[in-house]
C-alpha cells in the first residue's frame, strides 16, 4: 500500500483511485483557508454548462469542522424571505443576502462560513451549519432544476424549514409537489428499485412548515388549535375520487410520509409600514412587533433545540464527511443517475478516510488524531475496500 500512495510522488500525477476523484475535491485541495469575518459562501451552484459544482472555498472551510454537524436548511419560493430567517437564526439583521427587488438574491446553496457551537436538549454539543437555498419557483429554473435543489437541501440537512407566506391552502400544496418528484429521483439503497416515500421518511430531516405574515384564527369546531393541528388538518386525505383527488391526496401522502417528523410554526407580519419592509435587513429587532418576535423567539428556541448532528446508521455527520457526500450527491445528478442515499454516505466515508491517509503519506500527521489507524485500504482491481483490521 506504501508503493501505492509513493507511485504519486514520483510520477507527480494524481494516483488517487478513480472512484475517489472529483472536480470540485481537486480543486478544494488547494483552496485558502477561509479568514475575516463570518460570511455566506456559496456551497452549491450550476456552472455554465449545467453541472453542479461544489465551491472550493466552501469544501476548504468544511474541511476544517472534524466534529459532528447538523444542519439546517430554509427553502421555498423566492422572494419570501428565506435569508432573512436565516440572519434571525444568526442573532443578526443581515448576513445572508436580503433584498426587495423581484430578482432572486440566492442561487443555488448557500452556507454560513463559520457553524455555530449549540448543546441540543440532550446535551448533545455539535456545530450548526445554516444553508440558504435558491427559491424553488424562480423565474429562470426548469422544473427539474428546482427538484434537485429541493432534494439535495433535504438530503444534507437535519432540519429542513418551508418557508412560506400565508396560510395552508391547496395552491400552497400543490407548490410541494416537488416531494413527489424527490421519490423518483432519490433511493434509500443502489438495490431494490424505487424507493417509497416511506423509506426516504426514515433519512429525512425534521420538517418545519414557516408561515409567514400569517393572519388567520386557528380554530376548528369552534375550539382553538396549534399550528401543529393545523398542519395536520391540510395533510388529512381529501374525500372522494377521480384523477384531481387522487393527485391532491399524493401531495398530502407524500408529505406525511416523507417528513414523518414535522412541525408548524406561524408568524404575523414584522412590520406595517411598507417602507420598512423592504429594508428589513437594516431594521434592529426591538422594532419589530413584538407578536413576531415572540414567534420568532420560539421558533428559534425549537430549531436549537430539536437539531441534532444529522446520522446515517452509525456514521455521524462531521464537515469532510459532508463533503463527501455532497459530492456523491451532485455526482449522480450530473450523470442523470438517481442519488442514492446509502452509496452516498459511503462514499463520504471513504472520501475522508482517503484523504486522511492521503494526507498522512503525504507529511502530514491526521490519522491518529482522527483514529484512522484502525482500518486498511485495499485498491484491488480499481475497487476501493475498506475494512476494520480485525475483520
Amino acid at each position: 500500500m506504501l508503493k501505492f500512495f509513493n507511485r504519486g510522488k514520483e510520477g507527480g500525477g494524481d494516483s488517487s483511485p478513480p472512484f475517489f476523484r472529483s472536480p470540485s475535491t481537486s480543486k478544494s485541495l488547494s483552496a485558502p483557508p477561509v479568514t475575516g469575518p463570518a460570511r455566506p459562501i456559496r456551497l452549491v451552484y450550476c456552472d455554465e454548462k449545467g453541472k453542479f459544482r461544489m465551491d472550493p472555498e466552501a469544501v476548504a472551510a468544511l474541511q476544517l469542522v472534524k466534529e459532528p454537524i447538523g444542519v439546517v436548511s430554509v427553502c421555498g419560493r423566492a422572494r419570501q424571505g428565506k435569508s432573512f430567517i436565516l440572519n434571525q437564526l444568526l442573532g443578526r439583521s443581515s448576513g445572508f443576502q436580503v433584498a426587495s427587488t423581484h430578482r432572486p438574491c440566492t442561487k443555488g446553496l448557500w452556507m454560513w462560513s463559520a457553524p455555530l457551537k449549540r448543546t441540543s436538549l440532550d446535551g448533545t454539543e455539535y456545530n450548526l451549519l445554516l444553508l440558504d437555498s435558491e427559491g424553488i419557483d424562480a423565474y429562470d429554473q426548469t422544473g427539474t432544476y428546482s427538484t434537485q435543489i429541493f432534494s439535495l437541501a433535504v438530503l444534507l440537512s437535519s432540519m429542513f424549514i418551508y418557508n412560506q407566506m400565508g396560510g395552508i391552502d391547496e395552491a400552497a400544496l400543490d407548490r410541494l409537489s416537488l416531494v413527489t418528484q424527490m421519490t423518483k429521483h432519490i433511493r434509500v439503497r443502489a438495490s431494490g428499485g424505487r424507493s417509497t416515500a416511506s423509506e426516504l421518511g426514515q433519512f429525512s430531516p425534521i420538517f418545519i412548515w414557516l408561515l409567514r405574515d400569517f393572519y388567520l384564527d386557528l380554530a376548528e369546531d369552534n375550539r382553538k388549535i396549534t399550528p401543529r393541528d393545523y398542519l395536520e388538518l391540510a395533510l388529512r386525505p381529501v374525500q372522494g375520487s377521480g384523477r384531481d383527488i387522487a393527485a391532491k391526496n399524493e401531495i398530502r401522502d407524500s408529505i406525511r410520509a416523507l417528513f414523518p417528523d414535522r412541525e408548524c410554526f406561524t408568524l404575523v407580519r414584522p412590520l406595517n409600514n411598507e417602507n420598512d419592509l423592504q429594508r428589513l435587513d437594516q431594521i434592529l429587532l426591538n422594532r419589530l412587533r413584538p407578536e413576531f418576535r415572540s414567534g420568532l423567539d420560539a421558533l428559534t428556541k425549537f430549531v436549537f433545540e430539536r437539531t441534532r448532528p444529522k446520522q446515517v446508521g452509525a456514521t455521524v455527520l462531521t464537515g469532510p464527511i459532508l463533503v463527501g457526500i455532497t459530492e456523491s450527491y451532485l455526482e449522480a445528478l450530473n450523470n442523470g443517475a438517481v442519488p442514492t442515499i446509502s452509496s452516498s454516505w459511503q462514499v463520504g466515508i471513504l472520501l475522508w478516510i482517503f484523504s486522511i491517509i492521503a494526507h498522512w503519506f503525504t507529511g502530514g500527521s491526521l490519522i491518529p488524531s482522527h483514529r484512522c489507524s484502525c482500518w486498511r485500504i485495499n485498491y484491488i482491481v480499481g475497487i476501493a475496500e475498506i475494512q476494520p483490521m480485525n475483520a
